[in-house]
Order: structure tokens, then C-alpha cells, then sequence
């Protein structure tokens, strides 16, 4: 298995790689439309060559609108960061509904 490589993708002929936007824009429509639920149906129902796993990271990591950070936030991330350094998962617990990714990359 290739790093980055999800294991339920050697079960299933998906696809891999880089997302095209397209990709990105049915997962969006399936999303808003149906809203967050079984994933594993999701590739399936939003007409996609991915596995479940991967539309799920998709989602959280990219994909959903979480707003702008507030003032508190934004000053929270620069204290933990001085304090922690580029740790950003240990940086994402202290903010609820915050990904380490989404942190990374404010």
C-alpha cells in the first residue's frame, strides 16, 4: 500500500490521487443536500470513484466551512504556538470544532 493510501482502497477500484474540483464540487452539493452521514455510502450516492474514508477526510480536512477564527482564537493558537510549537493536533484540542489542519493552515 502507498503511503497516503486509505486500505479500503485496495478493496475497491477507486479512484487516487490529487481531488479535481470537480470531485470537490459533488462532494459540496451531496453534503449540503443530504447533509453528513454513513460515508461509506457517500461515493456512491454523490456519484464519486472514492472510498468512503477518503470523502470523509476530504470533508473535514478541505472541504468544510468552519467560518474565520475570532479574535480569541487566532490569540489562543499564537500563545499555544510559542508555547507548543508546530504541534498542531495538541494546538487543535484546546479549540473545539477546530481540525489541526484547519489550524495549520489559518
Amino acid at each position: 500500500m502507498a503511503p497516503g493510501q486509505h486500505p479500503c482502497c485496495d478493496k475497491q477500484k477507486v479512484k487516487r490521487g490529487l481531488w479535481s474540483p470537480e470531485e470537490d464540487e459533488k462532494l459540496i452539493r451531496h453534503i449540503s443536500t443530504f447533509g453528513q452521514g454513513c460515508w461509506i455510502a457517500v461515493p456512491r450516492l454523490a456519484a464519486l470513484q472514492r472510498c468512503g474514508k477518503s470523502c470523509r477526510l476530504r470533508w473535514i480536512n478541505y472541504l468544510r466551512q468552519t467560518g474565520c477564527f475570532s479574535p480569541e482564537e487566532v490569540a489562543l493558537v499564537i500563545d499555544l504556538h510559542k508555547s507548543l510549537g508546530k504541534k498542531w493536533a495538541q494546538i487543535a484540542k484546546h479549540l473545539p470544532g477546530r481540525t489541526d489542519n484547519g489550524v495549520k493552515n489559518f
